[in-house]
């Protein structure tokens, strides 16, 4: 048997799930892979159920850890078992015991690659389900370096804009690219490094069809990597943050001339730089820290919208009474005015009536009297 592809499933204690996965793995349209599947000393029933895989169909072994070795360990474990089992393979891809595949998985991703040959790992989009299967709240994640022929310019694009490398690291990688990525190295969130190096080996591409039903833990990985990828006590250099891990195999790895990419030295120094801030970055402003001072940020933001808005109220209603009390106060000076007016214009008439009448009474009373008017009758 020489499959083009070599799926490697890491198991352990997943066998509620178990089924599901490696029914809608072997139920692939494109049928030409093995499954590999490496237990890492699971403790429920996992093991009869894969060896029972095993003996149904040919393209499917099964091997077991005596001892839990660890999330990297047994990661790298499937990847060498798929180099030294079937080293003419062309692919390589990650599998888990407990996520979904569309049947048609496997096929696009295939034809993705033979269609460019620059581009050293296809990965799809990957809705999340819950844990009975039913679509979880999250979107899946995009990235893709198609076309970008420039390693500085994808790196580049990586450290801005890489999100979802734990999305990635289960696509379909070309076998010589992954080798020369160094498969899965021992440092916090290798996952990321082995996307970082791959993005130095070509390109990345994303097909964006919803093939991969990734089932969401309410678990962060990083939480489950710091106690999963290593049984035991992890080595003394987990107690430094992950990009300095990811920085010093870098220069470890490119730096001498026996590197997969040749990268001058001024460039590779300017890469790190650019590949540890940004990483920090996007950590910090992922940790409850950076999360207490957006939400103190958005508090503050509340209560400044909260006062603005009562000040804008205030004003309003002090403008909206002013006017009120100005026209009542208007109208009432008006009223006072008019009924002055009035009162004034009464009593004139009134004292003009009682003027007229005073010298009409004066005039009457000196005709009686013979003050006026008499003499001229005597003559």
């Amino acid at each position: 048997m020489n499959p083009r592809v070599v799926l490697g499933m890491t198991l352990y204690n997943n066998a509620r799930h178990l089924a599901e996965a490696a029914d809608s793995l072997l139920a692939q349209s494109n049928g030409d892979f093995a499954l590999l599947m490496l237990d890492d000393a699971s403790s429920d029933g996992t093991a009869e159920l894969a060896r029972e895989y095993e003996r149904r169909d040919a393209r499917v072994r099964y091997r077991r850890h005596e001892q839990r070795q660890g999330m990297v360990p047994t990661w790298r474990g499937v990847a060498e078992w798929a180099r030294q089992e079937y080293p003419r393979a062309e692919f390589f891809a990650w599998v888990s015991d407990h996520d979904r595949w569309h049947p048609e998985w496997l096929q696009h991703l295939v034809v993705a690659l033979d269609a460019h040959p620059d581009v050293v790992l296809a990965y799809p989009l990957s809705p999340r389900i819950d844990d009975d299967g039913s679509p979880g709240p999250k979107a899946p994640r995009m990235f893709d370096t198609l076309g970008v022929t420039d390693g500085a310019a994808r790196w580049s694009r990586f450290c801005h804009e890489g999100v979802g490398a734990g999305d990635m690291v289960y696509g379909v990688i070309r076998m010589p690219a992954l080798t020369a990525a160094g498969t899965f190295r021992p440092v916090l969130r290798p996952d990321r490094l082995l996307i970082a190096e791959l993005t130095l080996q070509g390109q990345i591409h994303q097909v964006q069809r919803p093939l991969w039903f990734r089932r969401h833990s309410s678990v962060s990985s990083v939480a489950r990597q710091s106690v999963t990828l290593f049984a035991g006590a992890p080595p003394r250099w987990f107690l430094l943050p992950a990009w300095l891990q990811h920085a010093a195999v870098v220069v470890r790895r490119y730096g001498t001339g026996a590197a997969p990419v040749r990268i001058p030295a001024a460039q590779l120094a300017r890469m790190l730089v650019l590949y540890s801030t940004t990483y920090a970055w996007r950590h910090v402003k992922k940790s409850e820290t950076a999360h207490s001072i957006g939400r103190g940020v958005d508090n503050a933001h509340w209560v400044k919208k909260v006062i603005k808005k009562g000040f804008h109220v205030s004003v309003y209603w002090t403008l909206v009474t002013g006017r009120r009390v100005w026209g009542r106060t208007r109208r009432a000076y008006r009223r006072a005015v008019y009924e002055t007016l009035m009162t004034m214009h009464a009593l004139r008439g009134r004292a003009r009536r009682l003027v007229r009448g005073g010298v009409r009474d004066l005039l009457i009373l000196s005709h009686r009297l013979g003050l006026r008017g008499g003499g001229g009758g005597e003559r």
